[in-house]
């Protein structure tokens, strides 16, 4: 009997061995994982990272310019200053013709190519008014189109742009601005 004995307590010693080897890598694989390095320095959590969120274009702006242009014939005087930046512009304009009544105002428009198309906001006789003005850019001068016109929405417009006149334009030339 006293080997029958032996004979069941070995396989308990056998399993028990198992359990043990399996329970001391789990505790050894679990204290592995929770064990991380600390330092004795303490970061703040609260701190505040600036992000550049400023937006910058695909294609690089170009310096605001400023030119101005003057026609002078006889008695008539129109000058012109072109404040643009990249394709779009804005200015002040006045003409100045020999027994008509002159008027002042600002013109703020775009470039397409080498063509000005904006409005010009003046005064005359008292009043406000608003029409399109076209300039040719060619040479180093330009040419103010002619065409036919209608009202529409309270301002003056060309009836069709790709009808306007620019030869015996006007033609202003390039000159210092004041």
């Amino acid at each position: 009997m006293a080997g029958v004995l032996q004979e069941e307590t070995q396989p308990i010693n056998v399993n028990m061995k198992k359990s043990l080897i399996l329970l001391s890598g789990i505790v050894l694989l679990a204290s592995a994982c929770n064990n991380t390095k600390t330092d004795s320095k303490v970061s703040d959590s609260t701190s505040v990272t600036s992000v550049d969120t400023t937006l910058t274009p695909s294609v690089p702006a170009q310096a605001k310019v400023t030119d101005c242009y003057i026609y002078t014939k006889n008695r008539d005087t129109i000058k012109l200053k072109l404040n643009t930046e990249n394709e779009e512009l804005t200015g002040d304009l006045s003409y100045n013709l020999f027994e008509k009544d002159s008027n002042k105002g600002t013109i703020a428009g775009e470039i397409k190519g080498d063509t000005i198309i904006a409005e010009y906001t003046f005064n005359s006789e008292g009043m406000q008014s608003i029409r399109e003005i076209v300039f040719l850019k060619k040479g180093g001068k330009l040419y103010e189109g002619f065409g036919d016109i209608e009202e529409k929405s309270g301002k003056t417009v060309f009836k069709n742009r790709a009808k306007l006149k620019f030869e015996d334009a006007i033609v202003l030339s390039l000159t210092e601005c004041k």
